[in-house]
């Protein structure tokens, strides 16, 4: 059966007759209409016309208003149709565009739940990661921290003597065991980087005792080169800053390792400290690690604190190392809120600075 046809507004006004022609006969008939009638009452011919035309022209007049009026209403129909369609346009559209951003939202939703699996599995294969660096390394520092003490015993004297030639050797491998255990301590160092601030513990540090403590570790290696090791302790007692003394202990052994490293026999590594930092807003205490040794190239100073990166200069005297030193010390300074530069001029020397927040005690 055939479905209905449903004609268009605009269909409508296209079959429907001309309403001046319409208009036109009905005048045509009713003009004979009245002359029959005016000649049946036998009324004379002046006054036929005298009455006759005006109702012509008001025929006519109607007529052209009829029409007026009629193509308003097709112009009305027309606009109306075309609004219609219009909408019924922007309906079909609109429900296009909701089904799509149904499917947009649900396939967000899906990759929203995949990322969150994804994040999960790599925070359980971080985990992972930094508990075997650590095992790994702590179980690989213990034996090569006795093979240490039995070359430095070895070089003491403490296990007889030893000849020229076997005191050399042993020496090397003292060197080896150490640079080892070096190597171990900064991959422990960049497992303890990943630690978040908040899990810092925090206490008042007194600086003086704890640079003391460090630079002390240095003497035996700055005395193999007769490098002289100085602490400018600052003239009045300085107040404590907040800090987590295993991760400072890290930064002051980075720098002055480095500084000794890098001075050539006979120079000299210095630290010092003042509070020369104060202003409005917060109060430092600022340490100066600084040595007469090879310096740092003007083209090389923006990578310094890059994982690592090492010097071109620095592979030349020290061939050892990972590069991890300051790039280490940085993200300690940084989670203390302080910070952490440095100057220096090539073949002179170089100095690095750091600042650490005073202590404030709590209300």
């Amino acid at each position: 059966m055939e479905a209905p046809r449903h004609i268009h507004l605009t269909e409508l006004g296209h079959r429907t007759v001309n309403p001046l022609v319409f208009w036109g006969v009905i005048t045509f008939f009713l003009s004979i209409v009245l002359v029959l009638i005016i000649n049946a009452a036998g009324v004379q011919s002046g006054v036929y016309l005298l009455f006759l035309v005006p109702v012509i022209a008001y025929l006519v007049i109607m007529g052209f208003f009829i029409a007026y009026v009629s193509k308003l209403n097709r112009e009305r129909n027309r606009l109306l149709a075309d609004q219609i369609r219009e909408e019924s346009s922007k309906a079909g559209e609109f429900k296009k565009l909701s089904q799509e951003l149904e499917t947009y939202a649900k396939q967000l939703f899906d990759k929203d739940f995949e990322l969150t699996l994804a994040n999960k599995r790599l925070q359980n294969l971080e985990q992972a990661k930094s508990k075997f660096v650590s095992v790994t390394t702590h179980q690989l520092r213990t034996p090569l921290s006795a093979i240490k003490w039995t070359f430095h015993m070895l070089l003491q004297g403490s296990l007889g003597p030893t000849t020229s030639d076997q005191h050399n050797f042993i020496e090397k491998g003292y060197e080896s065991t150490q640079r080892m255990i070096a190597i171990i301590n900064d991959l422990l160092n960049v497992d303890y980087m990943e630690v978040d601030r908040s899990d810092y513990n925090f206490l008042p540090v007194d600086l003086p005792p704890l640079i003391e403590s460090v630079l002390f570790e240095f003497t035996n290696q700055a005395e193999s080169k007769a490098i002289t090791l100085k602490f400018n302790k600052p003239p009045s007692a300085s107040p404590p800053v907040s800090a987590d003394p295993i991760k400072l202990s890290m930064v002051l052994e980075n720098l002055i390792d480095n500084a000794v490293k890098y001075t050539p026999q006979g120079g000299q590594v210095t630290v010092s400290m003042s509070d020369a930092r104060i202003n409005s807003a917060r109060s430092d205490l600022e340490v100066v690690v600084s040595d007469s040794g090879i310096g740092i190239p003007l083209v090389e100073r923006d990578k310094i604190f890059h994982r690592f990166f090492r010097g071109s200069n620095a592979t030349k005297v020290q061939t050892d190392g990972t590069g991890l030193g300051l790039f280490i010390s940085r993200d300690i300074v940084e989670k203390h809120g302080g910070a952490i530069w440095f100057e220096s001029v090539a073949g002179q020397g170089t100095q690095f600075h750091f600042t650490l927040p005073l202590h404030r005690l709590s209300n």
